[in-house]
C-alpha cells in the first residue's frame, strides 16, 4: 500500500470494509440498551449546607510589623497573615510602583482569606504609607495597630 493510501486509511478516508464494522445486533446489547432507556431518570441530590460559622481560635493573633524593601519581601507579609497573625506594613521607603504591588498582593491575601485591610496613616497628618491586614476573626482594634506602628 502506498503512503497516501495508508494516510487515507489512518484518517478514515480509505475504503470502507463492512467486515471490520462492529456488530451490535446481539440480544444482550438490545436488552441493556432497552433497560437504560426505561430506567427512571436520576435526580441530582441537593445538599443543604449550614451557614459557615467562624472557626474558634485557640490562640490570640500576634501583630507582626514589617518594612519591606522591595516586592520580593512580600513573603514577610504573606506567611504570618496565612498563619492567622495581623501584619503591619510600612511602605514609606518603597518606590510608588513597588508599594502598589505590595498593596495589591496584600489585598489579594485579604480577599482569599477573608481578612480586612486598613490604611493606618490616613488622617494622621503623616506622610508615611502604613497599612495593616487583619485576619477575619481577629479582635484587634485600630488603636492597637496604630500604637504598634508608632503612629
Amino acid at each position: 500500500m502506498s503512503f497516501i493510501g495508508t494516510a487515507k486509511e489512518f484518517f478514515g478516508f480509505g475504503p470502507y470494509d463492512d467486515a471490520e464494522d462492529a456488530y451490535y445486533d446481539d440480544q444482550q446489547y438490545r436488552e441493556t440498551r432497552e433497560a437504560r432507556e426505561h430506567a427512571a431518570p436520576q435526580r441530582a441530590q441537593h445538599v443543604e449546607r449550614a451557614p459557615r460559622e467562624p472557626i474558634a481560635r485557640s490562640f490570640t493573633p500576634e501583630i507582626i510589623s514589617t518594612a519591606p524593601r522591595s516586592y520580593n519581601d512580600a513573603k514577610e507579609i504573606g506567611e504570618p497573615f496565612r498563619d492567622g497573625d495581623a501584619v503591619i506594613m510600612d511602605l514609606t521607603d518603597l518606590d510608588a510602583a513597588d508599594a502598589k504591588r505590595v498593596v495589591d498582593f496584600a489585598a489579594g491575601l485579604c480577599f482569599a482569606l477573608r481578612g480586612s485591610m486598613l490604611n493606618l496613616a490616613r488622617n494622621t497628618g503623616s506622610r508615611r504609607r502604613v497599612f495593616a491586614i487583619v485576619p477575619e476573626n481577629a479582635r484587634i482594634s485600630t488603636d492597637e495597630l496604630k500604637r504598634v506602628a508608632r503612629l
